[in-house]
């Protein structure tokens, strides 16, 4: 059969989007393993969380829920693989806790009553994971849909570039950026709908606990209008203390 020449670049335009199509599913895939195999120790994780800055105005541009989070100025997180994640604080001298374990989410303020418990099975923009407290792994591809995977050149080094989406929010792009070598989460933006960017963290000072898993102690929350809304410090990281799974009942 002889190609002619108008029908070779409609044909060869087809087999470079095939080509590059199968490049990002493997990139994807190299990169899936990769994350896997960093947190392979991951069992729990225990923190002390220090909100150092926090500018209400510019956290509700975020959204309203958003700025709430940074009212406990110290709070205690429990995070156990791969889907318990437990936050406690006071505000004051009220204390409180959030529970999430699984699709269950709970709201437990005992001082005024309040014992909420919500199902996320259709929220699941709700959940909490482990990339919510800084760290990269293959958990990303459980609980988001993955669009493209890609290697890009970095300040020091080649990172990995990963665009996802939420399965309830698939015109909503979160993009993220991971240095190739050791798999620290470096930078994580959240963009609307029409393409305008909601938020963008930066994550620094990266720490190795019990010579395993590579833990950001800080963290900038900048909004769509690039001004900063927050900072945290992370402080006492313990790894694989045995957590009980009690710690998690809602």
């Amino acid at each position: 059969m002889i190609i002619s020449n108008k029908t070779k670049i409609p044909f060869l335009c087809i087999a470079l989007t095939l080509l590059l199509s199968n490049a990002s599913y493997t990139a994807g895939e190299d990169i899936k393993t990769k994350a896997a195999s960093a947190v392979k120790g991951l069992k729990d994780l225990t923190l002390t969380c220090i909100v150092t800055y926090s500018n209400p105005k510019e956290l509700k541009k975020i959204s309203k829920d958003f700025s709430k989070r940074y009212e406990f100025k110290k709070s205690t997180i429990k995070y156990k693989s791969p889907d318990m994640f437990k936050m406690e604080g006071s505000l004051g001298l009220i204390k409180g806790r959030i529970v999430f374990n699984g699709d269950r989410k709970a709201l437990v303020i005992p001082g005024i009553g309040v014992n909420k418990k919500d199902d996320l099975k259709k929220d699941p923009h709700k959940r909490q994971s482990d990339l919510d407290i800084g760290i990269f792994s293959d958990s990303l591809w459980k609980h988001y849909i993955v669009k493209n995977a890609e290697t890009v050149p970095g300040a020091n080094g080649a990172e990995y570039k990963i665009t996802f989406v939420r399965s309830n929010a698939k015109s909503k792009n979160i993009t993220c950026w991971v240095t190739s070598d050791t798999m620290k989460l470096r930078k994580l933006e959240k963009y609307e709908s029409d393409g305008s960017m909601k938020s963008r963290f930066i994550y620094t000072d990266h720490k190795k606990i019990n010579n395993s898993i590579w833990i950001p102690m800080k963290i900038n929350i900048y909004n769509g209008n690039g001004k900063l809304a927050a900072s945290t410090e992370y402080k006492d990281v313990k790894i694989n203390t045995g957590i009980s799974n009690s710690e998690f009942k809602l």
